[in-house]
């Protein structure tokens, strides 16, 4: 598939999300997630990383796009204890009425990254952004378009919200720039690393997990 087919899947994809009037129950992973108008729903890439979210009792976590709350309820099940970022206030909303309903200690607010973020050290930060760039016209655009300036925000704030032996898991997608990915994390004096790997299930699209150090 090449770039202008991806961006026309990622176009079909985010109208259709649009376009939705009622809540919606999504199983991700054996988890249960409503997904609530106004909120981008999980997807492939969200499997991948929720996949390979490790946490334990006592760990403090930061989901920096949670959408609607599952790769933040998947380290809380676990045992881990967090904060949930969205710049969408409606994603904000949805994500804590899910994490009321699983019972985890999870709170989201609505920020853009760590602009509202307290001054505090994590244990693990997972982020699942935007792949291409587009026009931004509703909250919900910036699950999709931005890349560029979410790569550049994101890992110029890790070093100051992440513990020393800490990680960043980010997804990115086989189209993103990753040269533009990796050379902004050695400007942050960050390494990366690929973890895992997963296809769209039409078997059209590949999607990557690095870990950021």
């Amino acid at each position: 598939m090449d770039i202008k087919d991806i961006r026309k899947h990622q176009r079909a994809f985010l109208d259709k999300a649009k376009a939705r009037k009622k809540p919606v129950v999504f199983n991700v992973n054996g988890i249960e997630i409503i997904v609530n108008p106004h909120v981008f729903p999980p997807a492939t890439d969200t499997k991948l990383l929720i996949t390979n979210i490790h946490t334990k009792k006592g760990e403090r976590i930061i989901d920096l796009t949670t959408g609607s709350g599952s790769a933040a309820i998947a380290a809380g099940l676990q045992g881990a204890s967090g904060l949930a970022i969205d710049i969408n206030p409606d994603a904000v909303k949805n994500a804590n009425q899910n994490f009321k309903r699983q019972e985890v200690q999870m709170e989201a607010i609505e920020s853009n990254l760590f602009d509202n973020v307290p001054d505090e050290k994590f244990d693990q930060m997972f982020a699942n952004g935007p792949f291409i760039e587009g026009d931004i016209t509703d909250p919900m655009d910036y699950a999709c378009y931005g890349a560029r300036t979410f790569v550049e925000e994101l890992l110029s704030g890790v070093k100051k919200h992440l513990k020393q032996d800490g990680k960043l898991l980010i997804v990115m997608s086989a189209w993103s720039d990753l040269d533009h990915f990796e050379e902004t994390a050695k400007k942050n004096g960050l390494r990366t690393s690929l973890v895992a790997t997963r296809k769209s299930d039409d078997g059209e699209r590949i999607y990557n997990l690095y870990e950021v150090r």
